[in-house]
């Protein structure tokens, strides 16, 4: 009997999960219910289930985190997931770990039943299949390479690691097959020559990192390498600087022929070392950086880089563009980035000290945005992923200062309207309460209070959404309801003045001559007789 365990964060579903299927029926039981990552995690790695159906979506660790930690742990079920239409596309990039079956929410008994047969028949055909040793050696370089891609990864994060392995313990552990040489980081970086979805870079980014490692099987180098920050890191092992440097300068021109039609490529490149834990995935980075100067679709060393010295004034702009953030200044906003461009434009200008800015100016939208959002108690959500590889994916100073004030202006727009209709809906609220207790003695700071805002800003408020002060527009409100009441002769004039929230009838007859233009017993005899 086959094994199944279900994960969703919501009881019904799992509810449904359960009883939509015949599970004895398939040869299926079920043997756990979670309604977390977390939970779902280590129910996989203790009970080893055939089938996980687990939801995409989740608090904590999500269905596809779920999948891609329990390959890491070396454990291989066969994962359905779950939803929604918004997420399917989402969840179809699980295709990179092997997942094949996906449902949409609402579940179809039959859809399901569907995925359950196909992966049946997918366990027993790799049970009874005579390449199954091949199969388990083929997960066993899985394993391998995912070891790799940790370990340049930690590289990677980690330029000041202390904790150092010997080198042939290295090449045992996670199979690599380094030599007592010189190293250097290679990084390459693909920039569209048309607007690309971020799917559609990630598969471009993959074709190219499949190509030049095939590319480069040719040449006497020992190469790994890992896709970080919408960038290809290549970690080269080398004996000759002379064979290196020809090798490289192949490999970019058949890179660029080939690619040529989708975008420009930028090849940045390290310092040589000697010690593999001494090797600068950074300078690689920084080299790319450099093409915001040195221009896109080339090589770039990074020890031709001494020239960049000049740092921004890093704190002082922070300061300027929080003021103009918080004061929701756009004008100010717009200016500052046209004086910005012609600061970075300098030469010198470190392109590290640039894009850190630019990022920290992110940081910034964010943190002061949140603020705002909060103090008017509404949820706010900021795209800081896809704003921070936008700005990663700027190829010139110009690009670099349109993009960043795009987004700032479009951020503060969004704010702007958003308090609009806010304002907009506390108008409404206290035109509504007005008519309600048009018979009672209503006042500014009456309204202010039970909207739960400052009566100064809401007299401001008042006057620019309606045109007109809050008293006019009482007076205006009463005078109105008085003229319909006046049309019914069942009541007198005292009882019209008392039902607007005038006790003095003769006060009442006053306001209305002087704003209508004549008395209240003149209005009802022209309207009645």
């Amino acid at each position: 009997m086959f094994t199944a365990l279900l994960a969703d964060d919501e009881i019904n579903i799992l509810n449904l999960l359960e009883k939509l299927i015949d599970w004895n029926a398939l040869n299926i039981e079920v043997i756990g219910k979670c309604q977390s990552g977390s939970e779902a995690y280590q129910a996989i790695i203790s009970r080893k289930p055939d089938i996980v159906i687990i939801d995409i979506k989740m608090p904590g660790l999500s269905g596809l985190d779920v999948v891609r930690q329990i390959q890491e742990e070396g454990v291989f079920p066969n994962f359905i997931l779950i939803s929604g239409h918004k997420q399917f596309e989402y969840a179809r990039s699980a295709i990179q770990y092997g997942v094949e079956n996906y449902l949409v929410k609402p579940i179809n008994k039959q859809e399901l039943t569907d995925n359950l047969i196909q992966i049946i028949h997918r366990i027993e055909k790799e049970q009874t299949s005579k390449d199954y040793k091949v199969m388990l050696e083929q997960q066993i370089k899985t394993n391998i390479a995912l070891s790799r891609e940790q370990f340049l990864k930690m590289l990677y994060l980690s330029p000041d690691l202390s904790a150092r392995q010997p080198l042939e313990e290295i090449n045992r552990q996670y199979g690599f097959h380094f030599v007592h040489d010189h190293y250097r980081v290679i990084s390459i970086k693909p920039d569209t020559k048309e607007l690309f979805t971020l799917p559609q870079y990630q598969i471009l980014l993959k074709q190219i990192y499949e190509y030049i490692t095939l590319k480069l099987d040719a040449y006497p180098l020992i190469t790994y390498g890992i896709i970080e920050s919408d960038e290809i890191m290549l970690l080269i092992n080398y004996t000759s600087e002379e064979d290196l440097a020809c090798s490289l300068a192949s490999i970019f021109e058949t890179l660029k022929n080939k690619f040529y039609n989708y975008c420009y490529i930028t090849m940045g490149i390290s310092s040589a070392s000697v010690d593999l834990f001494q090797v600068s995935f950074q300078e690689a980075r920084i080299a790319i950086m450099s093409r915001i100067t040195l221009g896109k679709d080339r090589m770039i060393d990074y020890n031709g880089l001494s020239r960049f010295r000049l740092k921004l004034n890093k704190s002082h702009l922070l300061d300027q563009f929080g003021t103009y953030i918080d004061t929701l200044n756009i004008a100010g906003i717009e200016k500052a980035f046209s004086q910005l461009l012609l600061e970075i434009s300098d030469e010198s200008a470190s392109p590290v000290s640039i894009f850190d800015l630019f990022i920290s100016l992110i940081q910034l939208l964010e943190e002061r945005l949140t603020d705002l959002y909060n103090n008017a108690e509404e949820d706010f959500t900021f795209s800081r992923k896809q704003y921070v590889s936008q700005i990663h994916n700027a190829t010139s100073k110009e690009e670099l200062v349109q993009s960043m004030k795009h987004i700032m202006i479009k951020e503060i727009t969004s704010y702007e309207k958003f308090q609009y209709s806010k304002d907009s809906r506390y108008i409404s609220l206290a035109k509504q309460y007005i008519y309600d207790h048009i018979d009672q003695n209503i006042t500014l700071n009456d309204v202010a209070e039970v909207l739960f805002i400052n009566p100064s800003y809401f007299s401001a408020l008042f006057k620019r959404e309606t045109g007109e002060t809050f008293s006019n527009y009482i007076t205006g409100t009463r005078m109105k309801h008085s003229k319909e009441l006046l049309k019914n002769l069942q009541y007198s004039i005292a009882d019209v003045s008392s039902m607007v929230g005038y006790q003095d009838s003769k006060y009442f007859s006053k306001v209305f001559q002087k704003t209508v233009g004549i008395k209240p017993s003149q209005y009802r005899k022209l309207y009645t007789s």
